[in-house]
Formats: structure tokens, C-alpha cells, sequence
């Protein structure tokens, strides 16, 4: 590839030691393991110093501590000024290194910001025998909320898990369970892909009286770098760009 390019064979060595691979140099790409093919890959995907890097599933094949090299590679080139755009379907992965996101469905944009923005606002879920009086104890103390997802719980708007906590310690309400919560990239895609004009036309129409993603059993259903951007997600039918 390098004599291809018209690049010294030393330009080849520089890149597979970069990508970690360098005692490989002279094995057949044949015998090389899935994720050695990956390394190879990107590699060669670096030969010229390209400015803008495009990798479809580049963590496919990897194990854990590939996995986790990939992420500071990738990283490292975006801090030295690339952008790179990442199509993946491991978004928990890709939730854990891009910037910003971009989120299609059958060729539309749905939506696009950073991982924060998408996310949405923290909130903190508080489990106690009594939701409502706990409810009318944060509003007086000035934090709105949101009724729970399950018996006994309530949705306290705020960040602050310890002031949730303080509140319910004065007024008197044992916390059986209390923790941040933040919508996270699949279930934000999920929500996202599964109904109206947005929804994955490969998955087919949902069946007659199926639930939807989010729904309830008696209601209908309601309703994841552009940039100098760090790693990002790219465009795939229905994937997190």
C-alpha cells in the first residue's frame, strides 16, 4: 500500500508500530487475527496524514484492552487536530468516546448535538414509602419533579443527590434507593428509531397490538465528531454517527 502511494517502505514500519503491531511487519495479512486486521486497517487508513479519518466498526474484533487502546488512539488523533467519524453499532462504546453525535434513519437526520445535549438533564430517582409527601418536600424546597417509573419512586430535577437526600432526612422519609439517572445513548436511539417516520424500515411494521419501546401497556407509545470534533459517530441505515 505504501509503494502504491508513492511513500517510503519506513512510512509503513512508523504506522504499525503506532497502531501496536509492529513485530506483525512481516507476517502474511492472512494468518493475522481479527484484530490485527483492525490495527492493519487503520494503518493503513493513516498513510497519507489524511486530516479527515472515516472508520465503520472499528472496535469489531477487538477484545477489551484493543478495545481501550482504540478509544486513547483515536483520542490522540483527534488532539492532534483530525476529525474522525465513527459508525458503530456498539453505542455504549461510542458513548464513551465521541464528541458530538449524529443520529439517521432511513437516510433522514434525527437528531445531532454532543453526548451531553442529547442526554438531556441529570435527574435523581429517590425510592421512599411515601413519593408524594417526598414530592411536596423537594417543590417547597425549590426542586421540581416528575413522577416515578415505578411504585414508591419519584423523579427529583436536579443533579444533587445529596440534597435529595438531606430533604427526605428532614422530612422524615427512610430512602430506600437513591442515584443519578441520565438517558443514555441506546436508549436515546431506540427511542428515537422505533415509531413514526423515524423507525428502521428493515425491522418491518410492528405487530398488531405489539408494544413499542417505551410504551406502557395501556397507552400508546410516545414518543447519539461535525467539528473539530474528537471521535464521532458516522452514518449507517439507522446507527448513531
Amino acid at each position: 500500500m505504501a509503494t502504491a502511494a508513492g511513500l517510503p517502505a519506513s512510512r509503513a514500519d512508523e504506522l504499525l508500530e503506532l497502531v501496536g503491531i509492529p513485530a506483525a511487519a512481516k507476517k502474511p495479512a492472512g494468518g493475522y487475527s481479527m484484530g490485527m486486521r483492525q490495527r492493519l486497517g487503520l494503518a493503513g487508513a493513516l498513510l497519507g496524514d489524511p486530516d479527515v479519518l472515516v472508520l465503520d466498526e472499528p472496535a469489531n474484533g477487538l477484545d477489551p484492552e484493543g478495545i481501550r487502546w482504540l478509544r486513547g488512539f483515536l483520542r490522540h488523533l483527534a488532539g492532534n487536530g483530525k476529525t474522525i467519524l465513527v459508525s458503530s453499532h456498539l453505542l455504549a462504546e461510542v458513548e464513551q468516546t465521541v464528541d458530538d453525535v449524529i443520529i439517521l434513519a432511513n437516510g433522514r437526520l434525527i437528531r445531532q448535538g454532543t453526548i451531553e445535549e442529547l442526554r438531556g438533564h441529570p435527574k435523581v430517582r429517590v425510592v421512599v414509602p411515601d413519593p408524594a409527601r417526598l414530592a411536596q418536600a423537594l417543590n417547597g424546597a425549590g426542586i421540581a419533579t416528575e413522577p416515578g417509573d415505578a411504585p414508591g419512586t419519584v423523579f427529583a430535577l436536579t443533579e444533587n443527590a445529596a440534597s435529595v437526600g438531606d430533604i427526605a432526612f428532614r422530612a422524615g422519609l427512610p430512602v430506600h434507593e437513591l442515584r443519578r439517572q441520565q438517558a443514555d445513548l441506546e436508549a436515546l436511539f431506540f427511542e428515537l428509531t422505533s415509531q413514526g417516520g423515524a423507525r428502521n424500515r428493515n425491522l418491518g411494521a410492528p405487530a398488531a397490538g405489539a408494544r413499542q419501546p417505551g410504551a406502557s401497556p395501556t397507552q400508546a407509545p410516545t414518543k447519539a465528531p461535525t467539528e473539530h470534533v474528537d471521535p464521532t459517530s458516522a452514518p449507517t441505515e439507522g446507527e448513531a454517527l
